[in-house]
């Protein structure tokens, strides 16, 4: 199969799209969006008139900085997801002089999404101590990696879905993350409107394969993130039940390799670093019962002791999940317990939860699932794909989350630093708000 062009074109499907039957869509190599579907593009959008512009959101957050006694505060945002590697055309106005020096305030994570773009995401972060690289295979571009000539063609049904794939990327990766202490694994995920997924050859195993692939891919990069203790940033388009089963896969995997005995603190901390330290879902499209089932999976594996009979039968597992937000809901103390640990994060973005979110229908579950992210699991993001947007695109994403909550854009800020910083915790040395 072709690879995906990273070469003149725009290289992140999350940036780079038209809205059209609900399908986020690469963009070509002439420079124009794949639109076989019909539909607005972003241009055609206008901000809502209830949610603050992003210079305007800015503005606010600089003038807290520069008026009130949080001038001692270094950083003013953190933004959890973005590709300013790739340096590609401006989203948002940027006519202010003050906003070529605003990113010293941001710390910001620059996301490659193909081992063709890993090279230029490192070298971008190496300009700024500010700048977090992270590095993985987006669920659109598993082209990249896929191998076009299997032996026996016409017997695919005995060909294992991992001959597909060369694997050479992950051993690339792996030895990045070695030389690399402040590197992330993402941008990588699960999206069953990818293209590689629609258009996915028949001959091959078509849309099952191909979500059988990402899948495998998506899994093989989450290991590899929690052996070398790295967050994940995830993108989850219309998976979320095979996200879920690859939570509850890789949990099940580790009960069984523990099976023969150890104390409960043991398993305990052997089933929670099976998992990434923290894993962030960007410019999260799900709704409110997807973030409690995210959550509730989070509080099981927290007490393992209450899994010991799961088993890996999705009824099982529903049960598990009904008790523990029973109990979460009538017990302060396992509150407390589990508030020590944190795992699950949910960013979202101006530019795909707002002005990419086009409908009524869309818009009202959109928000229902902005308001239902618990307070300390909130994270903003610009998720643009040119530097000088950094700012106004992470200022916007408050701007968004400060009206949905209905609270101030200032305090979204200072909220998201803190849950930011502490989704970067696991690296190490980061710098101080």
């Amino acid at each position: 199969m072709p690879a995906s062009p990273l070469g003149s074109a725009p290289s992140c499907p999350c940036c780079n799209f038209v809205s059209g039957g609900g399908l986020f869509l690469p963009w070509n190599e002439e420079g124009g969006s794949n639109d076989d579907v019909g539909g607005s593009t972003s241009q055609d959008l206008s901000l809502s008139a209830h949610v603050i512009a992003p210079r305007e959101a800015w503005d606010r957050i600089l003038a807290l900085h520069r008026d009130t006694n949080e001038s001692h505060r270094n950083i003013l945002l953190v933004d959890s997801h973005g590709h300013p590697h790739l340096q590609r055309e401006v989203q948002y106005s940027h006519d202010d002089d003050d906003l070529a020096l605003a990113n010293a305030w941001v710390i910001s994570l620059t996301c490659a999404v193909s081992p063709a773009d890993w090279k230029d995401a490192l070298e971008y972060a190496s300009q700024s101590p500010h700048i977090l690289p992270a590095l993985g295979i987006h669920p659109w571009y598993l082209g990249d990696i896929m191998i076009d000539d299997i032996e026996n063609p016409d017997n695919c049904a005995d060909i294992h879905i991992e001959k597909y794939i060369s694997w050479d990327w992950l051993t690339d990766l792996e030895t990045h993350l070695s030389e690399h202490p402040r590197l992330l694994v993402g941008e990588i995920g699960l999206c069953k409107m990818a293209r590689f997924v629609r258009e996915f050859p028949k001959d091959k195993g078509g849309k099952a394969a191909a979500l059988q692939l990402q899948k495998l891919v998506f899994s093989r990069q989450m290991e590899l993130a929690a052996r070398y203790s790295r967050p994940v940033t995830v993108h989850c388009v219309n998976a979320h039940g095979i996200f879920m089963e690859v939570l509850w896969e890789i949990l099940r995997k580790m009960k069984d390799s523990s099976a023969e005995g150890g104390d409960e603190k043991d398993e305990r901390k052997r089933c929670r670093n099976a998992f990434p330290p923290a894993i962030a879902m960007h410019s999260f499209t799900g709704t409110a019962h997807h973030v409690d089932e995210i959550m509730a999976f989070e509080r099981a594996l927290l007490r393992p002791e209450e899994l010991a009979d799961a088993g890996g039968k999705r009824r099982r597992q529903i049960q598990i999940q009904q008790r523990h937000e029973s109990l979460i809901e009538n017990s302060d103390t396992l509150r407390k317990n589990a508030e020590k640990d944190v795992m699950f994060y949910f960013g979202f973005s101006h530019s795909v939860n707002h002005l990419m979110c086009t409908s009524e229908k869309a818009r009202k579950r959109g928000m229902d699932a902005v308001r239902s992210v618990p307070k300390d699991r909130l994270l903003v993001e610009s998720d643009v794909h040119a530097s000088v947007d950094v700012t106004l695109g992470t200022a916007g994403a408050c701007a968004y989350a400060a009206h949905v909550r209905g609270v101030s854009i200032e305090d979204v800020a200072k909220l998201s630093v803190k849950n930011g910083l502490r989704f970067l915790s696991s690296l190490g040395s980061i710098p101080s708000s």
